[in-house]
C-alpha cells in the first residue's frame, strides 16, 4: 500500500517537512514502490550502505530522521527508479542541506560572522560585531599552499555548495572525494584564495598517510608558537586546544587515503576540509560531502581555449569523447599534443585512443596520469578479484558499466576465470567498492561503475596485449549476451540501454559473428525506437558497410536484410527520405524472387515499411493499396494479439486518413483501441491512437472533441506523441476560434519541433504551417507569410516539387496572400497548387478540394464575377468528400452563395447564404468568429492541416 505524506501535525512546516515533501515527490515519481522494493533495491546496488524497509517507511511517515547516509541510498534508488529523467546530483545537495537543518531543528541556519583571532597569549576575543557587518579575519597564520592551476575554469557551483556546506555545518568535516583527476586539490585551492579573508589559520596538510600529516600539524604547531612535549600526542591536544578557542581556522588534509588520519581531524572552532579518492569518507554520517563530477562542456571549451583559442567547436567534441570532461583529461592530452610526434590536434583523439601507441606512458615525459594509476594498481595487487574486474571494465567504452549487464555476461561463452566472478554477485558487487576506494572507478546512483575515460585510457595501456586479446573477446561476448532480445519489447530496453554506448567502443561489428550482428541490429532499433535517430542512423551506416565486407554473410541474408529495413526507418527519421525509400525498395526486392518470403515476417515488416515511403513519396492510393494488401498478409501469418498485426491496422487507418476516409479511419481507429484496452494488440501505443482520433476527427469538422481525446496525451505524453498532440490542440483551438491562443500555442510547439526533432522533417514543417494559419486567422499577416513561404520551402527541400505537400503548403500560402489583397499572386498559386493535385491525389481529395476553394477566392480578389464557376466545382466537390453539413462544406457553400449573389442569381437547388450561415451557427456554435466574418461578406479560406504520415 501506498504511504501518503504525513499531516503538518505529525510533521510541521520546516526543514524536516521540506525534505519529506522531496523524498514523497521521488516517491511517487518511482512509481510508488513498497518499501520492501526500495530496501532490496537498495541492497542489490553498489552502494555501501543498507536500508531496512521499516526504516524506509518510517522515514516516509514522517518518523525522526535515520542517518544521512541511509536518506542518501534511498534518493539515489527512487531516483534510479523514475521514469523521468531526474538530477540526482540536485536531490542529494538540496537532500543533505535539508537533513542537516532538520537534525539541528531549524530551517534556516544563523550565519555567525567571523570573528579575529589574537595570537597564542591573548585569549580575550574581540566583542561580536552586528550580524549585518562581513568581518574579514586578521590573519594570524596563513601557512604555504599549493600553486594555483592558470588552467582553472568554472566550477562556480561546487564553491558556492562548499561555502554553504561550511557554514550550515561548522562542526562537521566536508569531505571532497571524486576519482584520480577529478580536480579535488584544485577545486579546495581555489575556495581558500576566494575565501582566504575569512579564516585567521589556514593550513595545508599533505595527508597522504598519517606520518606525513602528524608532520605537517606538528610544523604548524611550532608556528604558532605552541609548547612542545616529548610525547606527540600531547603537542597535538594543545594545537587543537589551541585551535578550539580561535574560532575561525580552516585545515585542509589533502589527498586522504588511510582511516588512521580520522584521529587528526577535529572541527571545534574552525573547519575541516578532506580531500580523498575514496567515497568511503563521504558516506560517514558525521561528514558531510561534495562530490567532484566532470567539468561540463562549457567549462570543457573554456579550460581548452585557454590553451588553444581557436580550437572549434567540433574538434573539443571528439577529444572529450575519447579523453573525457576531467580537469586532468584535459590537461593530459595537452601534454601529448606537445609532447609526442603528433601531427594536429586533429590527429590528438585518434593517437590518444590508440592503445598500441601507448601516448600517455611512451615517446616523451610520461604523463602524470600513468603514475597515478601504477600507484592505484600496487594498492590491489593482492587483490585479483579487483585487478579482473577493473581489467575487464577498461574494455568496455567511456562511460558507465552496468552492473546486471555484467552479471548477464555468465552467460556468455567468456573465460573461465570471469565467468566464476561474474557468477558470484556478491563478489562482483563487493570489488567495485575496492575500486572506488583508490580512485579508479565512480559509481553511479542506477547500478552503474565507471572507469573515468582517461583512467580507462592509461589501464588499457599499462595491460600486457595478450591480455588485452582476451579481454575484448570477453567484453564483446558479454554485450552479445546480455542482449535481451528485441527492443520492440520496452522490457528489454534497461539492458539495451547498458549496451549501447559500448557497441561501437568495443569494435563489436568487427568481431563478424552472427550474435554480433543481431546485437547490431537490436540496437539500431532500440535506438530508433527510444527517439535518437541519427545515432541508428550511424550505426545502421557501420553495420551496412560491416555486412558488405564479410564475404560469409549473403545477399538476401535475414539478419542482414533486418538490418537494412530499420536503417531505413532511421534515414525516414532524420529526414532522408529519398534515400529510405530506395533501401527499403531494393531489400524488397532482393526478397521478391524467393517464394520462401512470401509471407516471412521480414517481407511483412519490410511492406509497412515500404507503405510509409508511398505516403510520405505522395503516392497515397499505391500506398493504400499495399497497406490493405499486407494488413490480409498479416491476418494470415499473425495471431489476434501480435504486435505486428496491430501495427498494420494502424498503417492501413493512417492511408485512410491521408486519402481524405475520415469516417472509416476513425471507426478502424476507435476499434484498435478498444482492442488494445482489453488487453489484445499494442498496448504500448494508447498516445500514437489517440493522436490517429484526433486527426480523424480533424478530417470530420468534429473540432470540439479533438481536446477531450488528446488530454491524456497533453498531460503523460512525451517525444513525437506531445508533440503531435500539442499540433493538433492548437489546429482544434484556431478551428474552434480561438486563432490568438492557437498561435501561441503552435509557435512554442514549432520551437519545440525545431529542438528536438529537426527543421527539416514532416512533423516540424506541419507544425509550421498550422502556425502560419492561426497566425493568418489572428491577422499577423506579415508573420503568417513567412512562415507559410518556409512551409512551402522546406517541404520542397524534405520532399521534392511534386510532393502532395509542398502543393498543400501553396493552398495555405495562397489564402494568407488573398488575406493581404494580393489577388494576382495568390490565384497563380492556388492555380498552381490545384492543377498539381488534380494530377496528383485527384479531384476528391480533400488537400484538392481546398485548392479550389482558394482558387475562387483569389479570382474574386482581382475579378469577383469570374469566380463562379471555380466556386461551384469546389462546392460540389465538397459535398461530395465531406457532406452537407461539414464546416468545410459550409463555408465554401458561403463563398459560393457570395459569388451567384454578384451575378444576381437565384439560388435555385443551391445552398442559400442564410442556409449556410444557419449550419455554421449549429456546427460551430453561433459566436464563432467564422460564423460573424461571413454574415459580413467576407470571404471564408479554406487551410489545410495534413494528418501526419
Amino acid at each position: 500500500m501506498a504511504i501518503a505524506m504525513p499531516d503538518p501535525d505529525r510533521v510541521p512546516a520546516g526543514s524536516h517537512r521540506e525534505l519529506l515533501l522531496r523524498l514523497h515527490q521521488l516517491y511517487e515519481g518511482a512509481g510508488l514502490p513498497s518499501t520492501r522494493t526500495i530496501s532490496q533495491r537498495i541492497r542489490k546496488s553498489p552502494l555501501p550502505e543498507t536500508v531496512s524497509h521499516e526504516t524506509v517507511s518510517a522515514l516516509l511517515r514522517g518518523a525522526p530522521l535515520p542517518a544521512w547516509s541511509k536518506i542518501r541510498a534511498v534518493i539515489i534508488v527512487l531516483c534510479g527508479m523514475s521514469d523521468q529523467r531526474v538530477d540526482v546530483e540536485e536531490e542529494l545537495s538540496i537532500g543533505v542541506e535539508l537533513c542537516s537543518a532538520a537534525q539541528r531543528g531549524t530551517a534556516e541556519p544563523v550565519v555567525e560572522p567571523a570573528l579575529p583571532v589574537i595570537p597564542v597569549a591573548a585569549p580575550a576575543p574581540a566583542p561580536s560585531p552586528p550580524a549585518a557587518v562581513e568581518v574579514l579575519a586578521t590573519a594570524v597564520l596563513h601557512g604555504p599552499l599549493p600553486d594555483r592551476d592558470p588552467f582553472f575554469v568554472g566550477r562556480e557551483t561546487l564553491l558556492d555548495r562548499i561555502r554553504k556546506r561550511l557554514v550550515r555545518d561548522p562542526h562537521a568535516p566536508l569531505v571532497v572525494f571524486g576519482p584520480i583527476g577529478a580536480g579535488k586539490s584544485q577545486l579546495v585551492r581555489e575556495f581558500v584564495a576566494e575565501h582566504a579573508g575569512e579564516y585567521a589559520i589556514i593550513w595545508w596538510v599533505d595527508a597522504g598517510d598519517v606520518e606525513r600529516a602528524t608532520t605537517s600539524l606538528l610544523t604548524l604547531a611550532e608556528k604558532l608558537q605552541i609548547d612542545f612535549s616529548l610525547d606527540r600526542r600531547q603537542t597535538l591536544e594543545r594545537l587543537f586546544a589551541f585551535l578550539a578557542g580561535s574560532r575561525n581556522y580552516l585545515l585542509i588534509f589533502d589527498g586522504v587515503r588511510d582511516g588512521d588520519i580520522r584521529t587528526l581531524i577535529r572541527t571545534v572552532g574552525g573547519s575541516v576540509i578532506v580531500t580523498t579518492r575514496n567515497a568511503g569518507w563521504a558516506r560517514d554520517s558525521t561528514h558531510t560531502d561534495v562530490e567532484i563530477p566532470d567539468l561540463d562542456l562549457s567549462e570543457v571549451t573554456q579550460h581548452l581555449r585557454k590553451r588553444d583559442p581557436h580550437m572549434p567547436p567540433w574538434l573539443i567534441r571528439r577529444l572529450v569523447a575519447v579523453v573525457g570532461r576531467m580537469p586532468l583529461a584535459l590537461a593530459e592530452a595537452y601534454h601529448v599534443y606537445r609532447h609526442r610526434p603528433v601531427a594536429s590536434w586533429e590527429d590528438l583523439p585518434v593517437r590518444l585512443d590508440d592503445p598500441a601507441a601507448a601516448p600517455l606512458s611512451r615517446g616523451g615525459p610520461p604523463c602524470r596520469v600513468v603514475a597515478e594509476v601504477r600507484d592505484a594498481l600496487r594498492l590491489i595487487e593482492g587483490d585479483p578479484a579487483a585487478v579482473r574486474l577493473l581489467t575487464l571494465l577498461a574494455g568496455f567504452g567511456p562511460g558507465p558499466v552496468w552492473v546486471p549487464m555484467l552479471a548477464a555476461g555468465a552467460r556468455g561463452e567468456v573465460s573461465a576465470g570471469l565467468r566464476a566472478m561474474l557468477s558470484d554477485q556478491v563478489l562482483l558487487r563487493s570489488r567495485i567498492p575496492v575500486l572506488v576506494r583508490v580512485g579508479l572507478a565512480r559509481l553511479a546512483p542506477d547500478e552503474s561503475v565507471e572507469l573515468p575515460a582517461l583512467l580507462r585510457l592509461a589501464v588499457r595501456e599499462l595491460m600486457p596485449e595478450t591480455t588485452a586479446g582476451r579481454n575484448r573477446d570477453d567484453v564483446r561476448e558479454i554485450l552479445v549476451t546480455a542482449d535481451d532480445g528485441h527492443p520492440d519489447d520496452p522490457h528489454t530496453w534497461p539492458m539495451h540501454r547498458a549496451i549501447a554506448p559500448h557497441v561501437r567502443a568495443t569494435g563489436l561489428l568487427r568481431w563478424r559473428r552472427p550474435a554480433a550482428y543481431r546485437t547490431a541490429h537490436h540496437q539500431i532499433r532500440y535506438l530508433f525506437r527510444s527517439g535518437d535517430p541519427h545515432e541508428a542512423r550511424r550505426l545502421g551506416e557501420e553495420a551496412e558497410a560491416a555486412l558488405a565486407g564479410d564475404p560469409a554473410v549473403a545477399r538476401n541474408d535475414t539478419l542482414a536484410l533486418q538490418i537494412r529495413r530499420d536503417y531505413a526507418n532511421a534515414l525516414r527519421a532524420c529526414g532522408e527520405y529519398p534515400a529510405a525509400e530506395a533501401l527499403t525498395a531494393e531489400a524488397m526486392a532482393r526478397l521478391g524472387s524467393d517464394p520462401a518470403y512470401a509471407d516471412h515476417q521480414l517481407a511483412l515488416d519490410l511492406a509497412r515499411s515500404r507503405a510509409h515511403d508511398l505516403r510520405i513519396a505522395g503516392d497515397y492510393r499505391r500506398a493504400f493499396e499495399l497497406d490493405d494488401q499486407t494488413l490480409q498478409r498479416h491476418r494470415r501469418a499473425f495471431p489476434e494479439g501480435d504486435l505486428r498485426l496491430a501495427a498494420s491496422r494502424y498503417n492501413r487507418s493512417v492511408s485512410l486518413r491521408i486519402l481524405g476516409r475520415f469516417t472509416e479511419a476513425l471507426a478502424a481507429d476507435e476499434a484498435e483501441l478498444i482492442r488494445m484496452r482489453n488487453g489484445v494488440g499494442d498496448g504500448r501505443a494508447p498516445h500514437r491512437l489517440l493522436n490517429a482520433i484526433a486527426e480523424d476527427l480533424y478530417g470530420l469538422g468534429r473540432y470540439g472533441e479533438i481536446m477531450e481525446r488528446l488530454q491524456p496525451v497533453l498531460a503523460h505524453g512525451a517525444g513525437r506523441d506531445l508533440l503531435r498532440a500539442r499540433r493538433m490542440a492548437g489546429v482544434a483551438v484556431r478551428r474552434m476560434g480561438g486563432a490568438g491562443a492557437a498561435a501561441e500555442h503552435l509557435g512554442a510547439c514549432h520551437q519545440a519541433c525545431v529542438a528536438q526533432v529537426g527543421a527539416v522533417r514532416e512533423l516540424t514543417i506541419a507544425v509550421a504551417m498550422s502556425f502560419a494559419n492561426a497566425l493568418r486567422e489572428g491577422g499577423q499577416l506579415p508573420s503568417a507569410l513567412r512562415f507559410a513561404e518556409q512551409a512551402v520551402t522546406l517541404y520542397q527541400q524534405a520532399l521534392g516539387p511534386a510532393n502532395p505537400l509542398v502543393q498543400a503548403a501553396r493552398v495555405n500560402l495562397a489564402a494568407t496572400l488573398i488575406a493581404m489583397g494580393r489577388g494576382g499572386p495568390a490565384e497563380e498559386t492556388a492555380q498552381d497548387a490545384y492543377d498539381a493535385l488534380l494530377d496528383g491525389p485527384g479531384p476528391e481529395h480533400p488537400f484538392t478540394v481546398a485548392a479550389a476553394a482558394n482558387l475562387a477566392s483569389a479570382i474574386a480578389v482581382t475579378d469577383p464575377a469570374s469566380a463562379r464557376g471555380v466556386s461551384e466545382a469546389a462546392y460540389r466537390t465538397a459535398r461530395s468528400v465531406y457532406g452537407d453539413q461539414h464546416p468545410e462544406t459550409l463555408l465554401i457553400a458561403a463563398n459560393f452563395a457570395a459569388d451567384r449573389g454578384l451575378r444576381h442569381e437565384p439560388d435555385g437547388d443551391h445552398p442559400s447564404l442564410d442556409a449556410a450561415l444557419g449550419g455554421l451557427r449549429r456546427v460551430l456554435g453561433a459566436r464563432h468568429p467564422a460564423v460573424l466574418s461571413v454574415a459580413e461578406g467576407t470571404r471564408a479560406l479554406a487551410s489545410i492541416e495534413p494528418p501526419s504520415a
